[in-house]
């Protein structure tokens, strides 16, 4: 089976070949492969909740029966259709960090690898800039994020993380490591509970603090205006204990 994820639902899922593959006419190869057999079929999304078909297809370099390309082309670096474009929402994170990590998910969705943990390490130095930590180099700021109780232990040896797999593409050294998808994955995971510790958590608290307080203040309300009513008196004059 091949994995992606899938243009209908957004998951990362498991897609299973439902059709046996079809070699596409060569006239519509792809100019730059217009000496290499590009095969395409039907696959099934394997989520409970989906079950929806895409097409992928790959170039099989000197695959031209059926059989081989059978066995083949699920093994294979597939291209899909439908793609899916996931941007989430990030609430409680300041603007431009929130759209800075929506557009790594979303280059993540497309299969930009690369992208998307050059854009992850960008959102871990700003989240330590919006918390007014002004160190020198991102090395540094992570430490400050550590050592001011900002974020845990664990999760600064994460953020390093994030922070060694972008510098080797922000620093143009993108031949010395390759990054998978699944790397990439890893790496927005990270970037997504950092955003969480930092921001998202905090402020979920807060309000549940606030509302706590209100509920409090109001029934402290309630208390002190029945112990001030008057009693109820029955039609004869008689008090009501």
């Amino acid at each position: 089976m091949a994995s992606t994820i899938c243009g209908w639902c957004g998951d990362r899922t498991h897609m299973t070949m439902v059709l046996d593959p079809y070699r596409l006419p060569e006239a519509t190869w792809p100019s730059q492969l217009d000496d290499k057999p590009v095969w395409m079929t039907a696959f099934r999304c394997s989520s409970e909740n989906c079950h929806r078909l895409s097409i992928g297809w790959s170039v099989l370099n000197r695959v031209n029966q059926l059989s081989s390309a059978k066995q083949l082309l699920p093994q294979s670096d597939l291209q899909w259709e439908p793609l899916s474009i996931r941007r989430p929402l990030f609430l409680e994170v300041p603007p431009e960090i929130a759209e800075t990590a929506s557009e790594a998910h979303a280059c993540l969705s497309i299969g930009a690898a690369r992208g998307a943990v050059a854009l992850a390490r960008s959102v871990v130095e700003a989240t330590a800039k919006a918390q007014g930590i002004t160190a020198h180099g991102i090395v540094a700021k992570i430490e400050a994020l550590r050592d001011g109780g900002v974020i845990s232990t664990l999760t600064a040896e994460t953020s390093h993380q994030i922070r060694r797999d972008g510098n080797s593409i922000a620093h143009g050294d993108i031949g010395n490591e390759p990054v998978s998808v699944d790397d990439a994955q890893a790496i927005i995971e990270f970037m997504d509970a950092l955003l969480d510790e930092v921001f998202q958590r905090p402020a979920k608290l807060q309000k549940l603090k606030e509302r706590h307080n209100e509920r409090k203040q109001s029934n402290g309300a309630d208390t002190r205006s029945d112990g001030g009513a008057e009693p109820e008196a029955s039609a004869g004059g008689v008090e009501m204990r």
